[in-house]
């Protein structure tokens, strides 16, 4: 699943973080559930992402006030969290049912398990903006 730190503090508006809390909970509650089925469940939270809606909001000047000043050039790309999620899938079954329920940065999970954007680089973890 994919969540935001907007499911544990105030972010944009209730609507958004009472979503991002339901989902974090689904896949904490999910990964209690279906252990015994050897299903695991986890939750990503990428940091500021370069999304098209993002990028779009720096060209028509809404990006800083909407995101509090934030410097989206450091931010991570959607393709980033597919790498994260291709190597949460290669961990081995004991290591992904240990981490089941959980949630992961991304950017903290690229320093563990590896993985760079691209360009080699790996943006900072959404805790330290």
């Amino acid at each position: 699943c994919i969540s935001s730190f907007g499911g544990k503090s105030y972010t944009f508006n209730v609507a958004y973080g009472v979503g991002k809390a339901g989902v974090d909970r689904m896949a904490q509650d999910m990964g209690y559930q279906l252990k015994k089925y050897g299903v695991a469940t986890t939750v990503l939270y990428p940091g500021l992402v370069k999304t098209e809606a993002n990028l779009q909001m720096v060209v028509d000047g809404t990006w800083d006030e909407a995101s509090g000043n934030l410097d989206l050039s450091t931010g991570e790309t959607p393709e980033f969290t597919g790498k994260a999620i291709v190597a949460l899938a290669n961990l081995g079954v004991d290591d992904m049912m240990d981490r089941s329920g959980n949630v992961e940065v991304v950017a903290e999970l690229a320093k563990e398990l590896q993985f760079t954007e691209e360009d080699g680089s790996v943006p900072p973890s959404i805790r330290s903006l």
